[in-house]
C-alpha cells in the first residue's frame, strides 16, 4: 500500500508540471491521479468490508449532509451532464484517500518514509524556484510565474507553509536537530519569498505559531523553551527576509507604484485591494477577495433556495476538457467571478455547503489537537497538522486551494490519517480504561474473598 501512496505523491507533484508547463509528456498521462482515486475507491470498499476500520461516524454523517446539499443543488438547477462530471471530479475525487487510512493502518515506519519522500519533493521547489526566477522567466518576471512544480505562484506558499508547520512540530518534539531544521526552512522559504504572494503574511505566522501554542498545552514535559525560542527566531528571520525580498523584486513590476509591502498594509492600500466595491455592476471586473465573497451573497440573496444550496456543483467551474467546459449552464443572470475556494463554494454549493466545510475543518483541527497529545510519529504529524489546517482555512479565502492536485491530495490523505488515528487512540484509551476497571474489580473481589475466609 505504501508504494501506492508513493505513486500518488509522485504523480500529483510532477505530472501536471511535465505535461502542461514543460510539454514533455502527453497530457493524458496527467490523469493518473484520477485513475488512482478510482482504485482507492475499490480498496476502501473492499477493506472496509473485511476489517475493523477506524471511520469516525461524525465524518460519515457530515459527508452525507454535504452530498445531500449537492444533490439538492443539482436537482433544483437542472445541472448539465458536463457540469455534473466536472463537479464530481472537483469535490469527490479526493474523498477515497481521506478514508484510506481509516481502513488500512499505516505503520510508524511507513508514515516516516512517506513524509521523507514528501520532504524531498518540497525541498526541490527551492532550486526550481531559483531557476524559474533567474533563468527561465528572468529577474523582472512576476512572482506569479514562480510556482515550482505546482500550478501557480499563489499555490506554492500554501504548500510550503504547511510543510513548515509539520517541520516545526517535529522540531518542537525534538525529532530534528536545529541545524537541519534551519537548513530545511531556508530552502522552503525561498519559493515563498520569490512568489511575492501577499497572503504569505498570514500563512507564515500561522505555520509557526499554531504548533507552538498547541504544543504548549500538551504537557509540561513538552514545554521546551529553547525550541520555542528557536522557532520564534526563525519566524522573525523568515518574516524580515520575505519583506526585503518582496520589496526588492517589486521595483521591477507594477508593484513599484505601491511602494513596499509594509506601506501596502499601513497606507490603506490593502483595504482597497481586498474590497474594490465589485458589487457595483460598473466595477465588477475589478474584484478583491472580499468582493469574491460578497458577489454570490448579494446576487443570490433574492433567491434564498439558490443562496443556501448554490447553482449546482460544476456549474461555474472551469475544465481542461473543452467539451465539458462548453456544457456549462448559462449564468447570464449572475456576474460570476471565482478566484477562491470560498467564492466557488458559495456559487456552487451555497451557504450550507460552505458551513459544512468549515465544520469539517473544525473537526479536523479538534482531532489533530487531541492526537497531538499522544506519542510517536502520528502525534508529531498531528501537531503539525493543526498548523496546516490553520493555513488551509485562511487559504480558502485567497485561492482555489483544491485546484492544485499536490496540495489537495496531500491535504485529504493526511487529514484522513489524523482523523483515523485520533479515533484509534480514543478506542485504545477506552480499552485500557475498561481493562483497568476490570482488573480493579477482580482485585477487589479477591481481597473480599480473602477477608471472608
Amino acid at each position: 500500500m505504501n508504494k501506492f501512496i508513493y505513486l500518488l505523491f509522485a504523480s500529483v507533484f510532477f505530472l501536471d508540471y511535465l505535461s502542461v508547463k514543460l510539454d514533455l509528456i502527453h497530457t493524458s498521462i496527467a490523469w493518473l491521479p484520477d485513475i488512482l482515486s478510482m482504485i482507492a475507491v475499490l480498496v476502501v470498499l473492499v477493506l472496509s468490508a473485511s476489517r475493523d476500520g477506524a471511520i469516525s461516524k461524525k465524518y460519515v454523517i457530515l459527508f452525507l449532509c454535504l452530498l445531500a446539499v449537492m444533490l439538492v443543488g443539482v436537482a433544483s438547477n437542472s445541472t448539465t451532464a458536463g457540469s455534473l462530471i466536472v463537479g464530481v471530479r472537483n469535490y469527490l475525487k479526493f474523498l477515497p484517500f481521506f478514508f484510506l487510512p481509516a481502513v488500512f493502518t499505516f505503520s510508524e515506519k511507513q508514515i516516516s518514509s512517506q513524509l521523507k519522500l514528501l520532504l524531498a519533493f518540497v525541498l526541490l521547489q527551492g532550486p526550481l524556484a531559483l531557476y524559474q526566477k533567474f533563468i527561465q522567466f528572468g529577474i523582472t518576471s512576476s512572482g506569479d510565474h514562480i510556482s515550482g512544480t505546482l500550478s501557480s505562484g499563489g499555490q506554492i506558499p500554501i504548500l510550503l507553509a504547511g510543510a513548515m508547520a509539520v517541520l516545526t512540530a517535529f522540531y518542537l518534539r525534538q525529532r530534528m536537530t536545529t541545524a537541519r531544521y534551519v537548513t530545511f526552512l531556508f530552502l522552503m522559504s525561498m519559493p515563498i519569498m520569490l512568489s511575492e504572494s501577499k497572503a504569505s503574511i498570514g500563512y507564515i505566522p500561522l505555520a509557526f505559531v499554531v504548533p507552538i501554542l498547541i504544543n504548549f498545552r500538551t504537557g509540561s514535559n513538552r514545554k521546551n523553551g529553547k525550541q520555542i525560542l528557536g522557532v520564534l527566531t526563525v519566524l522573525a528571520v523568515v518574516g524580515v527576509g520575505f519583506v526585503a525580498t518582496y520589496d526588492y523584486f517589486a521595483q521591477f513590476g507594477r508593484e513599484s507604484r505601491r511602494g513596499g509591502i509594509i506601506e501596502f498594509f499601513t497606507s490603506g492600500t490593502a483595504e482597497n485591494y481586498l474590497n474594490r466595491g465589485a458589487i457595483d455592476a460598473r466595477r465588477v471586473n475589478k474584484t478583491g477577495y472580499v468582493d469574491l465573497v460578497l458577489l454570490p451573497l448579494v446576487q443570490l440573496s433574492d433567491e434564498p433556495f439558490k443562496l443556501f444550496f448554490g447553482l449546482g456543483i460544476g456549474s461555474v467551474s472551469d475544465s481542461a476538457i473543452e467539451s465539458l467546459a462548453a456544457d456549462r449552464p448559462d449564468t447570464g443572470d449572475y456576474t460570476v467571478r471565482i478566484d477562491s475556494t470560498v467564492s466557488m463554494f458559495l456559487w456552487e454549493i451555497g451557504v450550507l455547503g460552505l458551513i459544512i466545510y468549515f465544520i469539517f475543518f473544525y473537526m479536523l483541527y479538534s482531532d489533530a489537537r487531541k492526537l497531538s497529545k499522544g506519542e510517536g510519529i502520528s502525534a508529531q504529524l498531528a501537531l503539525g497538522w493543526t498548523g496546516v489546517i490553520a493555513v488551509a482555512t485562511l487559504a480558502l479565502f485567497f485561492r482555489d486551494m483544491f485546484r492544485d492536485s499536490a496540495i489537495a491530495y496531500t491535504f485529504w490523505f493526511y487529514s484522513g490519517m489524523v482523523a483515523a488515528n485520533a479515533l484509534r487512540m480514543k478506542k485504545g484509551e477506552r480499552k485500557k480504561m475498561t481493562a483497568n476497571i476490570r482488573a480493579h474489580m477482580i482485585s477487589g473481589d479477591t481481597e473480599a474473598t480473602r477477608a471472608g475466609a
